[in-house]
């Protein structure tokens, strides 16, 4: 068994050790761009190549003729429309004056579709109506139909003994009157249902 080795050795190896490290990563820092580099630094100021600029468009007889453009090549050419068959009488001569060249129309924006607007039947037809709610208290109605109005529904009261209905809409198609419910419940106003007049 050998004999145990003094504290004073172990920190001699581990700072030769850590000596060696530090040496060691220097040497890689130094060593390997310069290793590694292909092609020296530039010694002088770097030059940049611009293109020549487009050639200027041709002027043949006062019509000035531009470059094709670079995806040209890559369009189909388009057939051009085949002359008008000849008539069989003679052709007759007629020389119309030139017109002035007219400006091009700028093209028009489409409107958007206006929605037609939804009749509603007359209230002798309808046979659906939203119900909203029922109040003994009539200032709790008017209340519940203001804040329908500021919402932009249109709704109206009914006197049914001492209570008082607040109903919106009138309709000869249930699927209409399932939907004005649907919009009531988005703006938080619950507690509807659609009933039959």
């Amino acid at each position: 068994m050998p004999p145990p080795v003094a504290d004073d050795d172990h920190k001699r190896r581990a700072r030769r050790r850590l000596i060696g490290a530090v040496a060691l990563a220097i040497v890689a820092v130094i060593a390997l761009p310069l290793v590694l580099e292909d092609e020296p630094p530039p010694a002088g100021p770097l030059e940049v190549h611009m293109p020549p600029p487009p050639a200027e468009p041709a002027v043949q007889g006062g019509i000035e003729f531009a470059p094709p453009p670079a995806n040209a090549m890559l369009e189909p050419a388009q057939p051009e429309p085949a002359p008008a068959p000849a008539e069989s009488a003679a052709p007759q001569r007629t020389e119309t004056p030139a017109k002035p060249a007219q400006a091009p129309k700028p093209p028009e924006t489409p409107k958007p579709p206006v929605p037609a607007p939804r009749e509603i039947s007359s209230p002798a037809a309808a046979v659906y109506t939203v119900q909203v709610g029922v109040f003994a208290d009539k200032a709790n109605a008017e209340r519940l139909q203001s804040r329908m109005t500021d919402l932009g529904f249109k709704p109206y009261t009914e006197q049914a003994g001492d209570s008082t209905r607040v109903r919106v809409g009138s309709f000869s198609d249930r699927a209409e009157a399932d939907a004005l419910l649907a919009r009531l419940s988005l703006a938080g106003i619950t507690g509807g249902k659609v009933v039959e007049k």
